[in-house]
């Protein structure tokens, strides 16, 4: 019974060195947020981190406290050799036993294996991850490129229906605004644009309208800051409120409606809002057609009421070869519709 409990006690106490530095490695981590303080979370504490410093350090002096207690006991019942080269051995042996225990809880936030995960879905010459947890986001995947990756973390992916090389995606986390936001890749040159600086939502079926029927250029939608990207040239716009929004007006935002059957023009609804003498508010939506080239708008007509203009409301006529974008005719005598003098 002697015997189990002298053997017993040195391997609880080096188990207790291992739990004491994983403490000391946990206050230090805590004591670098306090460092630099998290925005809208932890305030900056330099105060806080240095007593954390102090106690994660405190940890680590005392872990070796029963480390050396043990090795010194299983050293000194060890039959053969000598006991100085028993305990360099014992340490070793505590050591990188930590060193595994670390190593297995940090291996799954950090293993990125080069290839495709299994149940990766194939669109093309794309291959994307399903969906799987990790320290940067709880909805990451990873999404390859003729099995390269093309973005390590990454969400909302969609791929354009009439050319599978098109790939729009939203960076789940970066390390700053350059590496954030909507992604392009087209596959040639192998270097992704950022189509917009905000992520879009998550896309489906809907979101086939937002590519032009020619294949040529994509709106990518983002809550307010929608931008469109030409698929040829690799360049986006500035937002497409910014560009278009009415002076005057107390608010403005631009919104999407729908490419031209020929995908040579898309329609956009202006919506803005304004305040009377009386400060009273009242609301108007101009609808206008812009030619995705040269970021020019005709002027269609106006609704006196906010996000009007759904699909059922406008019409693309062919004319000389192309659409002109017209009220629809269910509307011709709506009072709430009228041209404004321009």
């Amino acid at each position: 019974m002697g015997r189990v409990g002298l053997s017993f006690w040195p391997v609880v106490g080096i188990i207790g060195f291992i739990a004491s530095v994983l403490c000391g490695l946990g206050l230090a981590v805590v004591a670098v947020i306090f460092v630099g303080g998290a925005p809208h979370a932890i305030p900056r504490s330099p105060a806080f981190a240095a007593i954390l410093f102090l106690l994660a350090l405190l940890c680590v002096v005392l872990a070796v406290v029963p480390l050396r207690r043990s090795i010194r006991a299983l050293s000194a019942n060890w039959q053969s050799g000598s006991q100085k080269q028993v305990r360099k051995s014992l340490y070793a042996v505590a050591g990188a036993a930590l060193l595994v225990v670390v190593g297995a809880i940090v291996f799954p936030w950090v293993y990125e294996p080069w290839w495709p995960a299994s149940d990766s879905v194939q669109h093309g010459d794309y291959m994307v991850e399903p969906t799987l947890r990790s320290a940067c986001s709880p909805d990451a995947h990873r999404i390859f490129y003729k099995r390269r990756v093309v973005t390590k973390v990454a969400r909302a992916a969609t791929f354009s229906p009439r050319n599978p090389a098109r790939l729009l995606y939203t960076v789940a986390c970066a390390n700053d605004g350059s590496e954030s936001g909507v992604f392009y890749f087209g596959g040639a040159g192998g270097v992704p644009l950022q189509a917009n600086p905000l992520g879009m939502d998550e896309p489906g079926d809907w979101f086939d309208s937002f590519w032009s029927p020619d294949d040529r250029f994509v709106v990518v939608p983002a809550p307010g800051h929608a931008t469109l990207v030409n698929l040829q040239t690799g360049q986006r716009s500035d937002s497409l409120s910014d560009l278009f929004s009415t002076k005057d007006a107390l608010a403005s935002d631009a919104q999407f409606r729908g490419w031209s059957p020929d995908g040579k023009k898309l329609a956009v609804v202006i919506s803005s809002t304004y305040m009377r003498e009386d400060r009273s508010l009242f609301f108007e939506s101009d609808l206008v057609s812009i030619d995705p080239t040269t970021l020019t708008d005709s002027y269609v007509a106006t609704a006196r009421k906010s996000n009007s203009w759904n699909d059922s409301e406008f019409t693309w006529i062919a004319k000389h070869g192309t659409f002109d974008l017209a009220v629809d005719s269910s509307l011709q005598n709506d009072p709430t519709v009228y041209r404004k003098a321009r």
